[in-house]
């Protein structure tokens, strides 16, 4: 064998012998990828109520207030309504106070002259007392109204000083 011969193989016993060829693979692994939707429920919005003025023996006042709630998808949820931070108020008698004065009005889950009392339930759907529903996604809005009655009757209505009433409602989201 020549010299040039000699060293041509050389150069390949070198490069093989470098890891050049036939390179080796490990067997394949693989790992998990997970993710766990939760319920969940917001709310997005609860508009005010005002009933504006107020004259009384002119008849009664309603008005509506819309409360919004996002939910993740076929999450039930159900939503209360505290009895008011007005003086001696219940839910089922809410009243608007300033002072010791107190002037009479209700919140209901539907309209009308004969109105459902909104309870403050703390259940995850709707029962007769508060509004609820399922949640259609995050990205969905569900409104719910709220419809307000100042009556024009009781004792206290028409006997009282003039000057601003106010209350303050708590709305608990149950899902």
């Amino acid at each position: 064998m020549n010299f040039r011969a000699t060293r041509i193989l050389a150069a390949a016993l070198l490069a093989s012998s470098c890891g050049l060829a036939g390179a080796a693979t490990a067997p394949p692994q693989t790992f998990a990828v997970t993710a766990t939707v939760v319920s969940t429920c917001v709310i997005t919005s609860a508009g005010a109520m005002a009933f504006g003025n107020y004259t009384p023996g002119a008849g009664p006042i309603t008005q509506t207030s819309e409360i919004v709630v996002r939910c993740s998808l076929n999450t039930p949820y159900g939503i209360g309504l505290n009895a008011g931070t007005g003086a001696g108020s219940t839910t089922a008698d809410r009243k608007m106070s300033t002072g010791s004065n107190v002037l009479d009005y209700s919140l209901s889950t539907v309209p009308g002259a004969t109105p459902t009392n909104w309870e403050n339930t703390t259940v995850a759907f709707a029962t007769t007392g508060n509004q609820g529903g399922v949640g259609a996604g995050m990205n969905t809005p569900r409104n719910h109204t709220v419809y307000g009655l100042l009556p024009d009757s009781g004792p206290n209505q028409a006997a009282l000083p003039a000057a601003g009433y106010t209350s303050t409602v708590t709305v608990t989201l149950t899902y």
